[in-house]
């Protein structure tokens, strides 16, 4: 069950994180990260991320168990890897999830401007946004447009020691010797 919302926790991050990329922006950036993800009331959650172009990694481990996800666009699909059971499965890709929604001057202009602030060692501009009755706050790099810190009412996402530079394309692809496992069924609430 920790697993589940785990992995509900990282989808929900990344696809909050990447909303507010433009599709230009993300085509450009490479990059790796260490990531720090804190849903309140839980234990705080480590990892990696990946990114070349649309094409997201994320590695996180907890009691000896490793869960990777891999988010392809370009295929249609994001993988969900177990390393120790060399197991995935495979979800479609929903381009409906806003995950490459552009980070425009309107939504600058919606959102309230808070003041600068660095968020590991990077000068970031503070902005607060309200969507659906949900205040989330960016810190948005002044080097690149990307945020590198997300916080809302269930969770704080921070990217640190990030690497800018060329990535391997075999992080993004589905290794070999895996088997497919099926989705789990979750049942209707009644």
């Amino acid at each position: 069950m920790r697993r589940m919302l785990i992995l509900s926790v990282i989808f929900s991050v990344s696809f909050a994180l990447l909303a507010f990329l433009g599709i230009a922006q993300v085509r450009a950036a490479e990059f790796s990260a260490d990531m720090f993800i804190v849903p309140k009331g839980d234990e705080p959650l480590k990892g990696k991320i990946f990114v070349k172009g649309d094409k997201v990694r994320q590695e996180t481990s907890e009691e000896d168990e490793t869960q990777i996800m891999i988010i392809r666009p370009d295929k249609k699909v994001t993988w969900l890897l177990t390393p120790e059971e060399k197991t995935y499965m495979e979800m479609p890709y929903q381009s409906t999830d806003k995950t490459f929604e552009e980070w425009t001057a309107d939504k600058e202009k919606n959102a309230k401007f808070l003041g600068e602030e660095p968020v590991s060692g990077m000068p970031c501009k503070k902005y607060e946004a309200i969507e659906d009755g949900e205040k989330t706050t960016f810190w948005i790099s002044k080097q690149f447009p990307f945020p590198i810190k997300v916080e809302d009412a269930e969770v704080t996402m921070e990217y640190k020691n990030i690497k800018m530079g060329p990535l391997d394309d075999s992080l993004f692809e589905l290794p070999a010797g895996y088997d497919k496992m099926a989705m789990p069924i979750v049942p209707p609430k009644e």
